[in-house]
């Protein structure tokens, strides 16, 4: 009688002790049952939503464990703990590659702590996980937001024009292609032309690709050392 009064009051040791126990012997879902007695009492902890996000994302829980992450970071936020926030969001990437938001997020905190490589690795590698065409908008609102960091690098811009021009947005995909070019020359510039014929097939557009591969080729014989006779 004693043990089950104990089990149906709330009793945060036990029911976090249980928890452990049940999460280390792999028994998942016993334990987030135990987490989330605890945190129907403390909604706000953010110890253990970090300790239960990771649980559900393993249990296909998607939806909770994105909104365990992110309240676990959001008080990691308040309590300027920034690098704690971060940690919290590239944990949220592994288990959770699809949740668009975490790859933000890391980008965000990176750029807030001057690290503009990081972030852009962070958009990159994010928009790595989004090849689907259902997953199309995720993959043009990660490289949009790699454009923020680098404008006109070239293979950032060439992937985005892609999607653009797969998702029925070829005049932004010509636009962005045309300031491309007026930025690059050699290879890229012939790369540059050759992705604007595919958007448009027309006369001016397979002039521009044929005298950017006549000035490639004219840069590369002038390159072309003199033989000693």
């Amino acid at each position: 009688m004693g043990l089950t009064r104990r089990r149906l009051d709330y009793d945060r040791k036990w029911l976090l002790a249980e928890a452990e126990k049940a999460r280390i012997r792999g028994r998942r879902h016993r334990a987030i049952s135990f987490y989330r007695r605890i945190l129907a009492a403390e909604p706000h902890d953010s110890n253990l939503h970090a300790r239960v996000a990771p649980l559900l994302a393993a249990t296909g829980k998607h939806f909770d464990a994105w909104q365990s992450y992110r309240q676990a970071a959001q008080v990691q936020l308040k309590n300027k703990s920034r690098e704690e926030a971060l940690a919290l969001y590239r944990e949220a990437t592994k288990t959770l590659p699809l949740q668009i938001e975490a790859w933000q997020w890391v980008a965000k905190l990176e750029l807030g702590r001057g690290r503009a490589d990081c972030a852009l690795s962070a958009l990159l590698e994010g928009r790595a996980k989004f090849r689907s065409r259902r997953r199309r908008p995720e993959a043009i609102a990660l490289l949009r937001e790699a454009r923020n960091i680098e404008a006109w690098r070239v293979d950032i811009v060439l992937d985005l024009v892609r999607l653009l021009r797969r998702s029925g947005q070829s005049p932004e995909a010509q636009w962005i292609l045309g300031q491309l070019a007026d930025r690059t020359e050699g290879r890229d510039l012939r790369i540059v032309r050759g992705a604007q014929w595919r958007i448009e097939p027309s006369l001016k557009h397979s002039w521009y690709w044929i005298r950017a591969a006549l000035a490639r080729q004219r840069s590369s014989g002038s390159r072309i050392p003199a033989r000693n006779h």
